[in-house]
C-alpha cells in the first residue's frame, strides 16, 4: 500500500515488501546473535515476500473490502511475528523484559525500517492506532502459555490476543495519549487561563448575575410545575 501511494515501481514494491516482511524478523536474529537470519536460511520467507510484491504491483486491490482484508491479515501477522520472536527468545533462555522487548521488534520492526525508507515518521510513534500495543499484548500469552509447556497453544492464543487488538484498535479508533495531552506546561496555562477567566467574570459582576439568574429559572420552573399540578386537581 506504501509502494502504490507513492507510485514505485516493481523494483520499489520488492524492497518495501522485504523491509516490512523480513526486517523484524533480521534485526531480531542479529540482536540475538544465534546464527543467520531466518529470513536467509529459509527459501520460503524470500519468496512469500517478492510473491506477495508483485501481487501487490500487478492487482489493484482497491476497494472497502479489499481495506478491511488488509487490516485483518496485518493485525492477526502482527500477533503472529510477535509470538514467534518471543518463543524464540525464550527458547534461548532470555528472561521475560528481552523476550518481550524483541517480541515487539519481531512484529513492528518491518514496518519502522519500511516507514524510515520511505522518509516519514514510523507510524508507531504515535498520531495512530494502537499498533504496537497489540504487539506487546501478544507477548503476554505466548510467554505464559509457553512457561506452562504449551508452545503450539501459546502461538495460537498470541496471534489471537494481538489479532484481536489491534482490530478493535482500528474499529474503535484506541490512541495512546500524546505527549501535549498530559503536558505539565500546558496544564499549568489552562488552570491560569481559567482562574483569569474566573477574576474577571467576578469583577464584572457577572457571576453574581448569573447566579441570580439561575434562581430565577428555577423559580419559574417550579411556579409552573406547581400550577400544573393545580390545574390537574380541579380538573378532578
Amino acid at each position: 500500500m506504501v509502494a502504490r501511494e507513492r507510485r514505485f515501481d516493481l523494483v520499489g514494491f520488492v524492497a518495501l515488501a522485504l523491509m516490512a516482511a523480513l526486517g523484524g524478523g533480521m534485526l531480531r536474529d542479529v540482536l540475538l546473535q544465534s546464527g543467520p537470519p531466518v529470513a536467509l536460511t529459509n527459501p520460503y520467507y524470500l519468496g512469500g515476500a517478492v510473491l506477495g510484491a508483485v501481487v501487490a504491483f500487478l492487482l489493484p486491490l482497491r476497494g472497502k473490502w479489499w481495506h478491511r482484508f488488509f487490516i485483518l491479515a496485518d493485525a492477526f501477522v502482527l500477533g503472529a511475528w510477535s509470538a514467534t520472536g518471543t518463543i524464540k527468545t525464550v527458547e534461548l533462555g532470555f528472561g521475560i523484559g528481552p523476550a518481550m522487548l524483541l517480541g515487539v521488534i519481531t512484529g513492528v520492526g518491518g514496518g519502522m525500517i519500511r516507514d524510515i525508507a520511505v522518509g516519514r515518521t514510523p507510524a508507531i510513534f504515535g498520531g495512530n492506532t494502537l499498533y504496537a500495543t497489540g504487539a506487546l499484548a501478544a507477548t503476554i500469552p505466548a510467554m505464559a502459555l509457553w512457561h506452562a509447556g504449551h508452545p503450539s497453544l501459546a502461538l495460537i492464543a498470541a496471534t489471537l490476543v494481538g489479532g484481536i487488538v489491534c482490530t478493535a484498535a482500528r474499529w474503535y479508533k484506541w490512541r495512546l495519549p500524546l505527549n501535549d495531552d498530559y503536558s505539565l506546561g500546558r496544564t499549568y496555562r489552562q488552570v491560569r487561563a481559567s482562574f483569569e477567566e474566573y477574576t474577571r467574570m467576578r469583577e464584572a459582576g457577572l457571576l453574581r448575575r448569573r447566579r441570580t439568574e439561575a434562581v430565577e429559572i428555577r423559580a419559574r420552573h417550579s411556579r409552573r410545575r406547581r400550577g400544573r399540578g393545580l390545574g390537574r386537581g380541579r380538573s378532578r
